[in-house]
């Protein structure tokens, strides 16, 4: 399903440490999933395409922040926060796009990240500076078959605001 003329914004969900690797090693683009709607109590979420929490940014933003509070070294949503950081390093080290020591060096910044280094941000990107770059997510990914959900893989820094709820 392709971006609605109403559709303004899109909203993603990230750590703060997959923020800093992308800025630091990765010429400050980022990958991001993102969603027309912050969250899931919106009117237009109501309608088909609704988006379950596992997608919604302001949900993911919650569970980071609760499972930051709680110390829990266990959490789900952070290891594949770890998991996904390393797949990106191998992506972009099979693109040229880092060095193998970099790599290397991302692997350790991911080995002794804290847990706080996972607080969310919100990124709120302009649809308008992302035309062509945004891509639908396929069915079989998406977390409802029906919802709306995208991937930009290279989005610039100029493109987005950035947002750290406490």
């Amino acid at each position: 399903m392709p971006l609605q003329p109403h559709h303004l914004l899109l909203y993603s969900t990230q750590t703060w440490l997959a923020y800093a690797i992308a800025a630091k090693y990765y010429g400050d683009e980022h990958y991001v999933w993102c969603t027309p709607y912050f969250n899931g109590t919106t009117k237009q979420t109501l309608a088909p395409g609704a988006n379950p929490p596992s997608s919604t940014p302001d949900n993911i933003a919650k569970s980071l922040r609760e499972d930051i509070a709680l110390g829990d070294l266990h959490s789900a949503k952070i290891d594949a926060n770890r998991t996904g950081l390393r797949r990106g390093a191998q992506v972009m080290l099979q693109a040229g796009v880092i060095t193998f020591q970099q790599s290397v060096d991302i692997g350790t910044v991911i080995d002794a990240s804290r847990l706080a280094d996972f607080r969310p941000l919100v990124f709120v990107i302009p649809v308008t500076g992302v035309d062509g770059l945004v891509e639908d997510v396929p069915v079989q990914d998406k977390a409802h078959p029906l919802s709306e959900e995208y991937i930009i893989r290279n989005l610039p820094r100029q493109a987005f605001d950035v947002i750290e709820i406490p």
